[in-house]
């Protein structure tokens, strides 16, 4: 059986279009940037407090997950001062505090894994201008107080937070579109043929 010029043509077409898709589907399976991102905290990134907070509270854009989270704040002197597991409610994380020390820039460092699966890993930082209670400050701690907006510019982070695998996945899966492409191509080449 044999087939004339135009089901050639029909055929590199079609093997044609199944690599342009393979390389698109390639491409945009590339990773992307993290679904969600900080939008509030409290003590309020860049701020200035003079009364040591019991607790951190973070706001994020959208749902998170209850694992793969985890919080670090450091203090001018260089101690942690986070106590115990964060807690997760939708799209809040409140990290309970020790007492903290001497005066100076709190440095908090997170990682949170949104509900999509993708991971954030960020930070803030925050001045206290007076000793807490670990520096013989005020005994008592005053509440975290209400969550302030976090300006989009100031957490943004160049990193790319897909998973690792993303990439893989995307290269796998336009691998097997081209494979199949080929083999169905010689399948309709080999048809023409005979």
């Amino acid at each position: 059986m044999s087939y004339g010029p135009g089901r050639l043509a029909g055929a590199v077409r079609l093997i044609t279009g199944a690599l342009v898709s393979a390389v698109f589907l390639a491409v945009t399976a590339m990773p992307a940037a993290a679904h969600t991102a900080l939008k509030a905290s409290s003590p309020q990134h860049g701020g200035q407090i003079p009364v040591a907070p019991s607790q951190l509270v973070l706001e994020f854009t959208g749902p998170i997950v209850d694992f793969g989270y985890q919080v670090s704040v450091r203090g001018p002197d260089g101690r942690e001062y986070h106590a115990g597991t964060p807690r997760v409610s939708r799209t809040t994380l409140t990290q309970s505090l020790q007492p903290l020390g001497p005066p100076g820039e709190y440095q908090v460092t997170f990682r949170i894994v949104a509900e999509d699966g993708h991971p954030l890993v960020s930070g803030i930082r925050f001045m206290l201008t007076k000793p807490g209670p670990a520096a013989g400050g005020r005994a008592a701690m005053a509440d975290a107080g209400p969550l302030t907006a976090v300006p989009p510019t100031s957490l943004a982070n160049p990193g790319n937070n897909a998973p690792a695998w993303a990439p893989w996945m995307g290269g796998a899966f336009a691998l097997l579109l081209v494979l199949a492409a080929v083999l169905f191509g010689r399948r309709v080449i080999r048809g023409i043929d005979q």
